[in-house]
């Protein structure tokens, strides 16, 4: 069954079996004005009725500048890491009853005024095609995210994207402008660079 593996400087974090899943993402994100600059998360689920729900492999895992992300997507898997519910992983706090995610202009306000608690980021994302972007912050682009989307209805694929943007382009709903977006298939991998 396929699989999806993420490392940390070489060193194996998560092994995610993708049989019942739906969906699975492996993100790398970061903004300016957040306390741990750049974070690394993994999750998913097979949301049928009687499914496993929603899982959590990797929950807001802290990178430093210099470390390496490498996303490997291959068509076996080993020994797979099991994912964990919401319940598990935060057994004290209360189920969230939130329905609505959009951003009032209150929150948005909020946002804007916070301070800046970086000065800029500079990243670099590769695949094993030989492809190969930097992206840095600027006055426009304070955020980040890179990560690979894989879905059941294209099995031997997964999406790779790199892009920076800004609140306006969350509210807007775009995607904010696009420094890598391709796919890439079993046996191949995708790399996260947090150079500054």
């Amino acid at each position: 069954m396929p699989s999806i593996v993420v490392e940390v400087n070489g060193t194996r974090i998560a092994s995610i079996s993708l049989a019942e899943l739906q969906v699975v993402s492996v993100s790398v994100h970061g903004r300016l004005d957040s306390e741990q600059k750049t974070v690394l998360d993994a999750m998913g689920g097979n949301y049928a009725d009687g499914a496993c729900g929603h899982l959590i492999w990797l929950a807001e895992r802290a990178l430093l500048t210099g470390d390496v992300v490498k996303i490997a997507f291959s068509e076996s898997s080993g020994i797979a890491d099991r994912g964990r519910t919401m319940e598990e992983l935060y057994p004290d706090e209360e189920p969230s009853t939130r329905t609505n995610f959009s951003i009032s202009n209150e929150m948005a306000a909020e946002i804007r005024a916070r301070p800046r608690l970086h000065d800029a980021f500079i990243v670099q994302a590769e695949t094993s095609l030989a492809q190969r972007v930097t992206a840095a912050s600027d006055e426009r682009n304070t955020q980040f995210t890179f990560g690979l989307l894989w879905n059941w209805m294209e099995p031997g694929q997964a999406r790779i994207r790199l892009s920076t943007l800004c609140l306006d382009d969350v509210l807007a709903r775009t995607g904010g402008n696009d420094h890598l977006q391709t796919m890439i298939g079993y046996g191949e991998h995708a790399s996260f660079f947090l150079v500054q």
